[in-house]
């Protein structure tokens, strides 16, 4: 393997595990302990003439005000501009993305020393990566992976959240290889396209779930010094198999994906390029335009009706369903045999009840300020000649939109990772977006995703076009 000195990498790694009453996403109760570690995991490469970071955490996501901060902080502490700040979109996580109304409450109360912690420590993992600089080889490659199914099933002229095994899935592993100049491995970026909910609702325990796992394993074949970052793809769509399989299952996904990791890593080819082209985009998505306020108020009634007959009380204040919610978490394990997952009818369980009227009464407020920002939307390109490129965009992006650039990207080998520098929102093509769903449905319908997103509502039909065009137009500018 050649490859020309200018090249040169460094990478480190940190635990940055919540305290073990954190309440992760998957349950939606305060966690009963920790299973293993979630980490923060950063590759910073050079050229000679420019650096890049990518830094992977064991998170299910961050909204743009903390990712800005966290890539500020980085900035100022290393002096590295360009940075890719990726999640796993880790389902056995606190809540730190911007979904729902009752979620985020532990980290912006109890858990804010933590939150607050994190820019700190990501900082100084990066500058610690950056004084491992050394020369390196760079190889790529790709391997046959599947640890998922497609999660969009049309049922009775629904769309409804089950398996469904002829749906688009990302059938595939790609690698980068980062090997130092005495034939060890340094670090190895390996990405894939599924949800980590193997686990999710089964256990009450902190984990980094199945990418945690394969990092795991990976360490175990290719040594223990070797940092590997694992990158989620585009899996709006994709949930890992079997959904609330539980912690095993979770371990067996991961040593599965291990496994073709290696077989990539085994397989790759030298890259021989000698600088990297960085390049990005960013373009104001249109969501679709705000109900009127009798439309708002009449579901928003409806809504605070369903509660009060639930509860048998007559009204309920923002901080009564606050006090409410604490007494509710207590009480889960007891009555549900799990909390509020993507499978599941939610109308009848009494969290997604009081989110749902939170959520309301939040949309009812932007009704009033009309507010109608559209949703930002960012990619990166970082780019080897025509032998590989990385291709890196905010939100959860369904696996058509990597499966149409699979075959249009013109580099030799390439790899796409979602959930990078921000997640507030699904981004479905035009076609799911009229059949609606979970991922895709929008206000009046109370059990989609958007309402729970910051923005409160869907994407219009035909921002599928602008985000091809965004990330079609980094190729042509690098």
């Amino acid at each position: 393997m050649k490859n020309s000195a200018q090249i040169s990498a460094g990478a480190a790694e940190v635990a940055i595990t919540p305290p073990a009453d954190a309440p992760s996403i998957g349950t939606i109760q305060c966690s009963t302990g920790i299973h293993d570690d979630l980490f923060a995991r950063a590759l910073v490469l050079a050229d000679g003439a420019q650096q890049f970071a990518i830094v992977s955490l064991d998170l299910i996501g961050l909204d743009f005000e903390q990712s800005d901060a966290i890539r500020k902080s980085i900035q100022v502490r290393s002096g590295i501009a360009n940075i890719v700040l990726h999640c796993t979109h880790n389902h056995s996580a606190p809540f730190t993305i911007p979904w729902s109304v009752l979620g985020p409450r532990w980290v912006a109360g109890p858990g804010r020393a933590w939150r607050n912690s994190l820019a700190e420590k990501i900082a100084g993992l990066v500058a610690l990566a950056k004084t491992r600089l050394e020369p390196v080889l760079l190889s790529s490659g790709r391997a046959p992976a599947q640890i998922g199914t497609n999660r969009r099933t049309l049922s009775g002229g629904a769309v409804v959240m089950k398996p469904n095994p002829e749906g688009p899935v990302v059938p595939f592993v790609d690698v980068l290889c980062v090997e130092r100049r005495n034939g060890e491995l340094l670090s190895l970026l390996f990405s894939h396209a599924a949800h980590p909910v193997i686990i999710h609702g089964s256990s009450r325990l902190i984990s980094a779930e199945f990418p945690g796992f394969a990092a795991q394993s990976l360490k175990e074949k290719l040594g223990t010094n070797i940092v590997p970052v694992f990158g989620q793809a585009f899996a709006a769509d994709i949930n890992g198999d079997p959904l609330r399989g539980g912690l095993d299952a979770a371990q067996r996904a991961g040593a599965k994906l291990a496994d073709a990791a290696y077989s990539a890593t085994l397989n790759s080819s030298a890259l021989t390029s000698q600088a990297f082209t960085l390049t990005s985009a960013s373009v104001a998505l249109p969501l679709l335009p705000l109900p009127s306020r009798n439309e708002c108020q009449e579901v928003l009634r409806q809504a605070e009706q369903k509660l009060k007959d639930h509860y048998g009380a007559d009204s309920f204040t923002d901080e009564q369903l606050w006090e409410m919610q604490n007494q509710t978490e207590m009480a889960k394990s007891q009555t549900e045999s799990t909390a509020a997952d993507d499978t599941q009818p939610m109308e009848s369980k009494a969290w997604w009840m009081m989110d749902t009227v939170l959520c309301l009464r939040d949309l009812l407020k932007k009704v009033d300020q009309g507010d109608e920002r559209p949703l930002r939307f960012d990619a990166q390109l970082l780019r080897m000649g025509d032998q590989w490129s990385m291709l890196t965009a905010t939100h959860e992006l369904f696996a058509e939109y990597q499966l149409r650039l699979d075959s249009e990207i013109p580099t030799r080998t390439k790899m796409m990772l979602a959930y990078s520098n921000g997640c507030e929102s699904y981004i479905p093509t035009d076609r799911e977006l009229t059949l609606g769903g979970y991922e895709a449905a929008t206000f009046p319908a109370l059990g989609g995703a958007s309402l729970r997103y910051r923005h409160r509502r869907a994407l219009r039909r035909g921002c599928e076009q602008m985000v091809f065009e965004t990330l079609r137009s980094l190729w042509k500018a690098a």
